[in-house]
């Protein structure tokens, strides 16, 4: 958020190493001339490193609200095997989760989603997500008054997009109730 207790937990950077290159030393395959000079790397002229933003994966809560009259399912995700039995019950990467009622097993924090969606939609624009899963960037879309478009193949995940979405719808709404009480 910028302020001065959130800045002052992260370190101070200093300048970049990356130095711009000169590329005249490539040369151009197609047309058998070397390339205008361009400046490659990046300018980071350092700064608190609060300004990369970080949010920890999403709490059980976040996963669940609006997922509360669901079934538990049984999830799989993870790096890396932890079976007992030694049985791939999970797929060659999988691991075993406990059961949860949002068993998307790539659920993105809302806080998160928030942040992009305003980092790049306009105020009141519309937020396009091709690939919904659990409806995290629908949720956040609601929650920063932008219009949301979602598509998803898995009906199971639909399901739970929707679920999530009208938590957020109800939420909002009776947020604006109350305060217009």
């Amino acid at each position: 958020d910028g302020s001065d207790d959130v800045v002052g937990l992260f370190p101070v950077t200093g300048p970049s190493k990356s130095a711009p290159r000169n590329n005249n030393a490539f040369k151009s395959v197609a047309k058998g001339h070397e390339l205008p000079h361009t400046t490659f790397g990046h300018d980071d002229s350092g700064g608190s490193a609060a300004r990369f933003f970080y949010c920890a994966k999403a709490s059980k809560k976040d996963r669940d609200e609006g997922c509360e009259g669901m079934e538990p399912k049984q999830t799989t995700g993870g790096g890396g095997m932890n079976d007992p039995n030694g049985d791939n019950v999970c797929g060659k990467y999988g691991s075993v989760k406990s059961p949860s009622r949002n068993h998307h097993p790539t659920v993105k924090p809302t806080d998160l989603m928030r942040y992009l969606v305003r980092l790049v939609t306009p105020p009141g624009g519309v937020v396009l997500d091709p690939f919904m899963g659990s409806g995290s960037t629908g949720k956040a879309a609601i929650y920063e008054e932008c219009n949301f478009t979602g598509i998803e193949l898995n009906a199971e995940f639909i399901e739970i997009s929707v679920a999530r979405m009208m938590f957020a719808l109800n939420k909002t709404n009776q947020e604006a109730i109350w305060q217009s009480e």
